[in-house]
């Protein structure tokens, strides 16, 4: 597949992740969707892209926290797929719900070890080949609390502001190289990682729920009028689009 552009998608074995593989899928992508520890899960989303887009998608499994093994992955990507990587979106992240006078030390590392380090790592080892080619666009995953805390947020809420920064930074870095990079900030849709929330703590997501103005939790499918945003135009850059009900308001 080498020579063909493609796109890379961090944590797309399920939720936000695989509705954006499958947006880019849809617009005849090329892809790389990335997990960390559900295999089948993966494949099972690459057959089914393959199979309703007929485009090609590989696997690979990474732990985007760990350096080594993102450099690793870039150099496998560029083996087998080439140096035209034309999309980047940093979806793969994790969360936690704890208040700040109460959070395990190691859980809130943890955190911004993923959402933080794991995105700048990705963005950094992969880059280069978007400078090369003076074309690229970085979506970032950020979140509705990275625009405005929430109880029990401090981790999240940190990793997701500091998400937000990055977003900005490299955008205007990255600008003279024709690559453009934006966040998207979602707030609750309805993924593995909500229903875990509402799992730990049922009124807090129906508090959070009833706040937002259109007092629903969003689809995963509405995630694809953003993406579709994004891919489509070529002057928005350093911009955080909030698909949010309402949650935040700019």
């Amino acid at each position: 597949m080498a020579g063909k552009h493609y796109g890379i998608v961090t944590g797309a074995s399920r939720g936000l992740g695989e509705a954006i593989a499958e947006e880019l899928a849809r617009e005849g992508y090329n892809l790389v969707i990335t997990y960390k520890g559900n295999q089948k899960k993966c494949e099972a989303v690459q057959e089914r892209l393959a199979k309703e887009y007929g485009v090609h998608i590989e696997i690979y499994q990474v732990a985007i926290e760990n350096e080594k093994e993102v450099a690793a992955f870039r150099k496998w990507t560029e083996d087998v797929m080439g140096k035209s990587l034309k999309v980047l979106v940093n979806n793969a992240g994790c969360y936690t719900n704890q208040p700040s006078e109460k959070i395990d030390t190691k859980d809130f590392c943890s955190v911004i070890d993923v959402n933080v380090k794991g995105t700048f790592f990705m963005n950094r080892y992969f880059v280069d080949l978007m400078i090369e080619n003076h074309f690229g666009k970085i979506i970032n995953l950020c979140s509705a609390v990275g625009l405005r805390a929430a109880a029990g947020s401090i981790a999240y809420a940190s990793s997701k502001f500091a998400v937000r920064g990055m977003t900005q930074a490299m955008a205007i870095d990255l600008g003279k190289y024709n690559i453009q990079v934006n966040a998207i900030a979602p707030g609750a849709h309805k993924t593995d990682m909500y229903w875990d929330a509402v799992k730990i703590d049922p009124k807090l997501m129906e508090s959070r729920t009833k706040q937002c103005p259109l007092q629903r939790a969003g689809e995963v499918s509405e995630m694809y009028h953003i993406v579709r945003y994004f891919m489509s135009s070529d002057f928005i850059t350093g911009q955080v689009v909030s698909m949010n009900g309402g949650t935040t308001m700019v």
